[in-house]
C-alpha cells in the first residue's frame, strides 16, 4: 500500500502492540520506548489508548504492560475458520469419492461466501471454485446454508440492495429468497439450482453450533447433468451427514 494512505499515529501504536507481542512477556514503558525508538510521551499516550480499548493490560503494582485480552479474542476470529477447515478435509475427502463430484467449504464474509477449502472430483468435467474465491450468499447454496441458520435480524447485513441476477434462475426478489431460506432451515439444506452458475446445481449444509447457528457449510457441487432430481435425496443426506460429523468433530454441537 502507498506510504501516503497510512495513518502514522496508527502504525505507531500497533508497532507497539507488536512490540509487546514479539517479546511474549511483560515490559516497562522505557523498554517499549527503546524498541519501537518513540519518545516516551508518545508511547505512554499510545499504551493508554491500546488499554482503554483492551488490546494492552497495564499492572498498577509493578508498572508493566502485557498484551490484553482482546488481542486473543480477534485471534480466535482467525483461528476459527483455519481450524473448520483443517477439521472438514477428512470428511470433504469421503463426499468427493463417494460421488466424485466437487465438495467445497465455505465461510460469510459480509455479503459473499468465501471458499475456504475446496476438494475437486476426479472427472475431466466438474465444477471448479477458486481457493479464496467469493460468490454472492443469495446465489449459491453455501452462502445460503449458512444465512439461513442465522437470527433473520442479521440477514440484511449479509444481502446486497440489489439481488442481481447471475443466471435466469437467480432468485432476485427478497420474499423468495426469505422463503428459500425459511425451507432451508426446514429441510436442514440448501439448494443452488443453476442459480449461480447455468449448467450447474449445488447442495449444502451447515456446520452449525450448540445453538443451532452456521459457522460455515459443506456442499457438494456438480454439472446439472450428472445430479438429476432423483439423485437429490441421496446427495442431501449425504452432505447433511458430512456436515453433522464436521460439526460433532469441531465440538460445535
Amino acid at each position: 500500500m502507498a506510504s501516503n494512505y497510512i495513518v502514522q499515529p496508527v502504525y505507531k501504536a500497533l508497532q507497539v502492540l507488536r512490540c509487546l507481542g514479539d517479546e511474549r512477556r511483560e515490559l516497562a514503558l522505557s523498554e517499549i520506548c527503546y524498541r519501537v525508538d518513540l519518545p516516551k510521551t508518545t508511547v505512554f499516550r499510545y499504551l493508554q489508548t491500546l488499554c482503554a480499548c483492551g488490546f494492552v493490560s497495564h499492572d498498577p503494582n509493578t508498572d508493566l504492560y502485557r498484551i490484553g485480552l482482546r488481542v486473543w479474542e480477534l485471534g480466535q476470529l482467525v483461528h476459527e475458520p483455519l481450524r473448520i477447515r483443517e477439521v472438514a478435509l477428512p470428511a470433504m475427502r469421503d463426499l468427493r469419492d463417494r460421488f466424485n463430484e466437487t465438495v467445497n467449504l465455505g465461510v460469510l464474509d459480509g455479503i459473499e461466501v468465501v471458499y475456504l477449502e475446496i476438494t475437486e472430483s476426479r472427472r475431466s468435467l466438474r465444477m471448479q471454485a477458486q481457493l479464496g474465491g467469493r460468490d454472492p450468499i443469495y446465489s449459491t447454496a453455501l452462502g445460503k446454508a449458512v444465512l439461513a441458520f442465522k437470527p433473520e435480524d442479521q440477514w440484511p447485513a449479509h444481502l446486497p440492495a440489489v439481488l442481481a441476477p447471475r443466471t435466469e434462475h437467480t432468485l432476485t426478489s427478497l420474499g423468495r429468497l426469505r422463503q428459500d431460506l425459511a425451507q432451508v432451515r426446514e429441510r436442514g439444506f440448501a439448494f443452488d439450482d443453476e442459480e449461480n452458475e447455468e449448467g450447474a446445481r449445488c447442495i449444502a449444509a451447515p456446520i452449525v453450533n450448540h445453538a443451532g447457528q452456521a459457522m460455515a457449510a459443506v456442499s457438494l457441487a456438480s454439472p446439472a447433468g450428472r445430479m438429476p432430481d432423483r439423485l437429490l435425496p441421496k446427495a442431501a443426506a449425504a452432505v447433511k451427514a458430512t456436515a453433522a460429523a464436521i460439526s460433532e468433530r469441531l465440538g460445535l454441537h
